[in-house]
C-alpha cells in the first residue's frame, strides 16, 4: 500500500472517530495526543532499563502506529503530502551528507 493511501485512510478513520466523539483533532489537540503517544513509546522502550518489565513488542508496535496516524493527521490538517515530504527530505539528507 502506498503512503498516500495510508494517509487517506488515516484521515477517514480519524474523521469517523471525531464525529462519533464530537471532537476535533486540531493541530493543537493532535500535537498533545502525539506527545502522549511518544511518552508511551518511551516508557515501553525504557521499561527494561528501569527494571520494570521487558519491552512488549506488540504494544510498542501499536504505539508506533498511533504516532504515525497522528503524524498523518497533522499533515492532513496542513495539506502536506507525507510521501512527497519524505522523498524531499531524503534528497536533502543525501545532499547534506554527500551520499549521492
Amino acid at each position: 500500500m502506498e503512503i498516500k493511501e495510508l494517509q487517506e485512510q488515516a484521515e477517514e478513520i480519524t474523521n469517523k472517530i471525531n464525529n462519533k466523539l464530537d471532537f476535533i483533532h486540531s493541530n493543537e489537540n493532535t500535537l498533545i495526543h502525539l506527545i502522549e503517544e511518544l511518552g508511551e513509546i518511551s516508557r515501553e522502550i525504557l521499561n527494561p532499563k528501569l527494571k520494570r518489565d521487558d519491552t512488549d513488542i506488540e504494544n510498542l508496535e501499536e504505539e508506533i502506529a498511533d504516532v504515525i496516524l497522528l503524524i498523518f493527521k497533522l499533515a492532513n490538517n496542513n495539506n502536506i503530502n507525507i510521501e512527497n515530504a519524505i522523498k524531499n527530505k531524503i534528497q536533502k539528507l543525501k545532499k547534506r551528507h554527500n551520499l549521492e
